[in-house]
């Protein structure tokens, strides 16, 4: 796409910045990392991404000592990141956490890795390993680091994951319901409202919940079930149809 290679730009003068380049001031030698990471910065800026990559990935397998190293790991990772080659960048920013788990900017690549799976979130998806990779990725990084840059992000982000993660469970949760498994719908409901409590949806899956007991005969506890939902959520609009279930069955009574 036409604006990667400004994206790539812009990731590599950033990055420069953050570390110290004073190794690059110094004389060159030949297939040294100084000069590895110099000609690797110069294609990826270029837009010639395979040869700075393979420059780069030479200078990290071939001098694990050297400073440069960290560098240009950082910068690979942030490669793949920017042309959307995100499992990979989860490979490179973990590798990059391995190695180096003091480095000052350490908690930019728990970021960026949380974010390589957030960037593969699907809802529509049945499996959401990465919406539930992402979300402990995104706690980690609050947890261990407080007071980064990042935090603020990390949390909004998190947020966002427990809103999928709830969702796809309450999806699921009616899937079951509308095809009357019910038991299997009541396991969901039950699920979406310990593990995720406080979301927008909440009061469906609870009304649902009490749906899915009443249809399965277990009256008493619909019953209950009703009646908690129409103080929880008075104006929810499945109050009304709460109001006619709990009628009906005192009627029963």
């Amino acid at each position: 796409m036409c604006f990667r290679p400004l994206i790539t730009i812009i990731i590599i003068t950033s990055l420069s910045t953050i570390f110290s380049c004073s190794f690059l001031e110094n004389e060159i030698l030949p297939d040294s990392p100084k000069e590895l990471l110099k000609e690797g910065i110069k294609a990826l800026q270029l837009d010639q991404t395979l040869r700075g990559r393979e420059l780069l990935s030479q200078l990290i397998e071939d001098f694990p000592d050297s400073k440069a190293r960290t560098h240009a790991l950082l910068l690979l990772a942030r490669s793949y990141y920017s042309y959307e080659e995100y499992e990979e960048a989860k490979v490179k920013f973990q590798k990059f956490i391995q190695l180096y788990p003091r480095h000052k900017n350490i908690d930019r690549a728990y970021f960026f890795k949380a974010m390589s799976d957030f960037k593969r979130v699907d809802l529509a998806k049945r499996d959401q390993t990465s919406t539930k990779e992402a979300r402990k990725g995104f706690q980690d990084l609050i947890d261990q680091f407080p007071k980064s840059q990042y935090v603020e992000q990390a949390k909004q982000k998190k947020d966002v994951c427990d809103f999928q993660l709830a969702k796809h469970v309450l999806e699921v949760g009616k899937f079951y319901f509308r095809t009357g498994a019910y038991l299997s719908a009541i396991s969901r409901f039950k699920s979406l409202m310990t593990d995720h409590p406080k979301q927008k949806f909440f009061d469906e899956a609870a009304f649902l919940l009490a749906e899915s007991h009443y249809h399965e005969q277990s009256l008493k506890e619909a019953f209950l079930l009703y009646k908690n939902f129409l103080s929880d959520y008075p104006k929810s609009p499945f109050s009304l149809e709460a109001k006619k279930r709990l009628v009906a069955l005192r009627k029963k009574n």
